[in-house]
């Protein structure tokens, strides 16, 4: 049986997204502290990553080969689909009520060819490293990208709007939600374990 063909109801949905956001979060945040140069994956990790990728994308019905090896040319390709989830739902020919437009909701400014979809994700993934390099952390990084950086930079934090707050306690609440889940595969797992 083939898991990732299941239909998803959209709590389901929520709760994968959930998690896949806390990873981030949690990966985001530790590599970030250790100031690691990015490093070449083995291929496990790569077909992993790979995996992961496609189920965000499942989850929004989008099985578009184009839209799936641009991110996974990204420098965080499971990053870059929840982004994309996050923002437009897989929907190239999104635009949103304050003019963002395309898969990652780039403004005008940023790329007017926003319906290319290489473009689009290549150059809002370049726009959140931007964001994870000025910031130094995952918060104000996808705060940034939320509300701007200037913005962020004004406030010296999180800007008190209540769509980006919201952002970002969702992404605090599923970063909890992942430990949790981590530490019972864990536990899990020891118990699984044969006695050596």
């Amino acid at each position: 049986m083939n898991l990732l063909k299941l239909p998803l109801n959209s709590n389901k949905r929520i709760l994968i997204l959930f998690v896949l956001i806390s990873v981030i979060i949690l990966v985001g945040f530790y590599s970030f502290r250790a100031q690691q140069k990015p490093v070449e994956l083995p291929q496990a990790e790569t077909d992993l990553t790979a995996m992961k990728v496609s189920m965000i994308m499942q989850m929004y019905g989008c099985d578009n080969q184009e839209i799936f090896q641009a991110i996974m040319e990204t420098f965080d390709p499971v990053l870059i689909a929840t982004v994309i989830a996050i923002e437009s739902e897989f929907r190239i020919d999104a635009v949103s009520p304050a003019g963002a437009r395309g898969l990652m909701q780039l403004t005008p400014e940023k790329l007017d060819d926003w319906k290319n979809v290489s473009k689009n994700i290549h150059v809002g993934a370049a726009y959140l490293k931007e964001q994870l390099d000025r910031f130094g952390d995952l918060e104000l990084a996808m705060a940034a990208y939320n509300a701007g950086p200037t913005t962020v930079a004004k406030y010296r934090g999180i800007p008190p709007y209540k769509e980006t707050i919201q952002y970002v306690k969702k992404a605090k609440r599923v970063a909890l939600t992942l430990e949790k889940l981590l530490a019972q595969m864990k536990n899990d797992s020891a118990k699984s374990e044969p006695n050596a």
